[in-house]
């Protein structure tokens, strides 16, 4: 009855490879101690280092385990590159009505014609210009 013995041997070493195989895939054990620690006290494999504990099957379950951390693994971030702020410059606008003035003749030519027209009209109505320092006089 030693070949039935021989089979139920086979039939439990190419099981617990398979297993093996399977937990070095999955990408959640670092090598062959860690799975043959799982398949033994996780799995209730008593003899299961046993049955896979060889230099080549050893290799082999630490190649596959690595390269499925790899798959696993999330893909490397973009290396983003990030510029300094540029100094921001603010324009200071010096403005005052202290030398605000009516446009010359002058000014007229260089305006569109319907504006030209009607401040020309009030130019030649003889209205004074008035300036900033007239309305800083007025009585309050």
């Amino acid at each position: 009855m030693s070949t039935g013995h021989d089979d139920l041997d086979a039939w439990k070493r190419q099981r617990t490879v398979e297993l093996a195989f399977e937990l070095a895939d999955s990408g959640r054990y670092e090598n062959f101690t860690d799975i043959a620690y799982a398949l033994q006290f996780e799995r209730g494999m008593a003899t299961a280092q046993a049955l896979i504990d060889d230099p080549d099957m050893r290799r082999l379950l630490n190649e596959r385990c690595g390269d499925a951390r790899e798959k696993l693994a999330p893909p490397p971030e973009p290396s983003i590159v990030e510029a300094e702020p540029s100094p921001v410059v603010e324009a200071v606008v010096e403005s005052s009505n202290d030398h605000a003035e009516l446009p010359q003749p002058a000014h007229f030519e260089r305006a569109p014609s319907f504006l030209r027209r009607a401040l020309s009209v009030v130019w030649r109505s003889g209205v004074k210009p008035v300036s900033a320092g007239d309305l800083n006089s007025a009585a309050s």
